[in-house]
């Protein structure tokens, strides 16, 4: 009887549980969203406490949210909602190119030591909320802007991103080294979301993972904080003419380097990487694609002066690159903006490398790429076209 009453006080307590407006304090980090497709995203977020957090979504079609046509969804592991602090909330079933509006609910999660009841405090529609437009693979251009080698520097980030509010852009490519080490996930997430939290709700962010993400005792966590076809740091992806394949070079010394610690084990990873990378660009999303682009945080070059794994990249990845057809690669790395041509290194396509200082505006029809690199203060500093007829 003790046990029944335990359990009947606690759907009461849940069913009177007040439903109030909030300002959204207990949402810590985000919203972000990640791997938006033709028919889906995901949007991420993280709170103070343990929450049961779910999203409402309704048409982008000008009318005010609560008067629009709305679906709750939630996040579900092997048929049970999720309770936690770390929110990743997928959605599926929608149209290409549409756009579409949702907002964060939060449930706080009192005590949730008996199995057959939880104890939950308060209810709120939280302020944070954003528009996601899904990718259309018929769309007639490609554009995004791309940062790397931030290295913590949060001002710059935000400075070089702040003109992304009036493009209207497809994503938002980081290639790698946002930070310097990944020793807390909590520092991870202030320097990679924090800085664009208003782009970040309602424009994608695409993550190529830098060799300086993989250092440090939370790096393992990384991963976590990302959505990607593959559940890997390499993946495929596409929007309008242009389709993506996105590669992880993995620390840029050897594996019994002294610095790893006896801890890296890349070497596994990149043929792994490789095998994967033979197959997928024969998937029709990418080989089928008008333009082709790799991005990779290490160029797949090789200098004189060229490390470890720029080397083995260069002489395992470029061939199959090659084969594929690709127009462009878009890299980082060496902090500096420099453009290797075609035929230079092993590599039959452009190999573009963007500062540590700048900010990569890429747009593309189908026929061509034109890009333009800004500096801090939003002044042009290079141009490129390269043509694909």
């Amino acid at each position: 009887m003790k046990g029944k009453f335990a359990i009947l006080v606690s759907v009461l307590f849940c069913v009177s549980a007040s439903y109030v407006r909030a300002d959204g304090s207990d949402i810590v980090a985000g919203p972000w969203l990640q791997n938006v497709t033709e028919t889906e995203f995901t949007v991420m977020w993280m709170t103070e406490g343990k929450c049961l957090s779910w999203i409402e979504i309704a048409p982008d079609d000008g009318t005010p949210f609560e008067a629009s046509e709305r679906q709750d969804v939630y996040r579900s592991v092997a048929g049970k909602r999720w309770t936690g602090t770390s929110h990743a909330v997928r959605v599926t079933g929608l149209e290409p190119g549409e756009s579409y509006r949702y907002r964060i609910l939060v449930r706080e999660v009192v005590d949730d030591s008996n199995p057959y009841g939880s104890l939950y405090g308060k209810e709120y529609t939280s302020s944070k909320r954003g528009t996601v437009t899904t990718m259309d693979y018929s769309a007639g251009e490609c554009r995004f802007s791309m940062v790397n080698d931030m290295h913590d520097r949060k001002d710059l980030y935000r400075d070089l991103t702040a003109p992304m509010s009036d493009s209207d852009p497809d994503f938002l490519l980081l290639n790698g080294d946002i930070v310097s080490y990944a020793t807390s996930i909590d520092t991870v997430i202030n320097h990679t979301f924090d800085p664009i939290r208003e782009l970040a709700a309602d424009i994608p962010v695409v993550f190529a993972r830098g060799n300086h993400e993989g250092r440090g005792a939370d790096s393992y966590k990384v991963a976590d904080l990302f959505r990607t076809p593959t559940g890997e740091f390499y993946y495929l992806f596409r929007q309008g003419p242009v389709a993506f394949v996105v590669l992880d070079g993995g620390e840029d010394k050897p594996d019994s380097s002294v610095e790893y610690s006896g801890l890296a084990d890349y070497d596994a990873y990149r043929e792994a990487e490789l095998a994967w990378l033979a197959e997928a660009v024969k998937d029709p999303l990418f080989a089928g694609a008008p333009v082709k682009v790799a991005v990779c945080h290490i160029p797949t070059l090789r200098f004189p002066d060229s490390w470890y794994s720029q080397i083995w990249i260069n002489e395992k990845f470029n061939p199959i690159l090659n084969s594929a057809g690709v127009d462009l690669m878009l890299s980082g790395h060496h902090h500096r903006h420099f453009l290797v041509e075609a035929g230079e290194c092993g590599n039959d396509f452009p190999i573009l490398a963007n500062s540590n200082t700048e900010r990569l505006d890429f747009v593309s029809d189908g026929s061509q790429i034109s890009i333009g690199i800004h500096d801090r203060d939003n002044e042009l500093t290079h141009t490129y076209t390269f043509s694909l007829q």
